[in-house]
């Protein structure tokens, strides 16, 4: 069928905007943005990095984007530019702690900067572009999507599957317009791409070219936030909070803590939940707290129940219906062994775990020990113990190792 002329003219007019909105290619926004994107450095009174971010320039005389614990507690920040120029300042235009967001000014004229877009309208399953600089390894690009849009502590943040590493905190995170929607924030290193992003909307209001305060005036970063940015340790102290660990290395790494409630559990499905309890009970006699505190970085640590020889740290929701608890020695510091918490029924445990178990009782409770594993090529054994109620629920199911 053939279309009058002025139809026709008439229908492309209709298709320009849908063809505006095409999805730009992640090397095209790297192209026309990463200008913008830049490294971040913490300098110590001496001069000294003592930790490292990314961020963003978004006003042409330089108010530069990034994450409060990028910069706290820092003495000097030294911003660099991909094209080579580089800035020294202490000045700031604004802060939100609650956010974890920082706006820093550098004396610029004609910067380049990013475009914002609105956050409001993000949706899950949107195709992202991240370009950070991971250990300052300037404009480098990873891709993904909004994988879930979450709720933490009274905060909206975006879920990112784009892998993020050492030193993306701060970076921008792009929309398929090219548009910033999003700042990296943190990630659990112990999950495979379980990343965060701030939305960008919670910045757009700080924005601005006058400086308001200086660096030292926000004080020591406090421990009890994790950033991705420093492959160095934190600068300052941390202020002991009420539920804070005795142990620093384990204490809860972030304001985005997850497994408090079954609302906001650190995994949503029982299996993946599963896959990272396994992950730690492969590291008993072997993982340090060090090592326990990266893969437990984003979960709510609760401090437990504490002997002359261990001490206990529970994950309350490792998903909607499991939990975890980790015990760790004293004297070396190592993961002893690790309990996951159900209410299971003595059929679920046996989908498990299977049927090869035998039974003792203690008092009101029953000790389900199953058949002892070798650990191939050691001499180690894997002990695993269920503890089944009076009522025929099993609430636990404890893994050690043994000589």
């Amino acid at each position: 069928m053939q279309y009058p002329k002025k139809f026709s003219a008439l229908l492309l007019l209709l298709c320009l905007p849908a063809l505006a909105q095409a999805p730009k290619k992640p090397s095209d926004i790297a192209r026309e943005q990463g200008q913008a994107v830049v490294v971040i450095e913490a300098l110590d009174a001496n001069g000294n990095v003592v930790g490292q971010g990314s961020g963003f320039i978004v006003t042409p005389k330089g108010a530069v984007v990034t994450n409060l614990h990028v910069v706290q507690g820092a003495h000097t920040v030294r911003v660099k530019l991909p094209n080579g120029d580089v800035y020294k300042t202490q000045d700031m235009v604004d802060v939100d702690d609650t956010k974890d967001l920082a706006i820093l000014k550098i004396k610029g004229f004609k910067l380049p900067t990013v475009a914002l877009g609105d956050s409001d309208k993000t949706e899950i399953g949107e195709s992202i572009t991240v370009i950070s600089s991971p250990e300052g390894l300037t404009n480098s690009l990873s891709t993904g999507v909004v994988s879930g849009v979450r709720r933490l502590e009274g905060l909206r943040v975006f879920q990112i599957t784009a892998p993020i590493s050492q030193g993306s905190s701060g970076g921008a995170v792009f929309d398929g317009n090219g548009n910033v929607i999003g700042i990296v924030t943190y990630l659990l290193r112990g999950g495979q791409n379980l990343n965060f992003a701030v939305p960008v909307n919670y910045a757009r209001g700080m924005i601005g070219d006058e400086a308001t305060k200086t660096l030292a005036q926000l004080g020591p970063l406090a421990k009890a936030i994790a950033p991705v940015s420093s492959s160095t340790q934190p600068v300052g102290e941390s202020p002991r909070r009420e539920d804070a660990l005795p142990n620093e290395q384990l204490s809860t790494a972030a304001r985005g803590l997850l497994g408090r409630t079954q609302l906001e559990p650190l995994y949503a499905q029982p299996a993946q939940g599963l896959a990272f309890f396994y992950r730690i009970v492969d590291g008993i006699g072997m993982m340090r707290d060090t090592e326990l505190a990266d893969h437990t970085r984003m979960a709510w640590l609760v401090k437990g129940k504490e002997t002359a020889a261990t001490e206990d740290f529970t994950i309350n929701f490792l998903s909607p219906a499991l939990g975890m608890t980790m015990t760790v020695n004293k004297a070396d510091r190592v993961l002893a062994g690790v309990e996951l918490l159900v209410t299971w029924t003595l059929d679920d445990l046996e989908r498990v775990f299977g049927d090869k178990y035998t039974k003792r009782a203690q008092g009101t409770q029953k000790l389900l020990e199953f058949k002892v594993k070798k650990t191939e090529g050691k001499k180690e054994t894997q002990k695993i113990v269920a503890v089944q109620e009076a009522n025929g629920l099993v609430r636990s199911v404890r893994f050690t190792k043994t000589n």
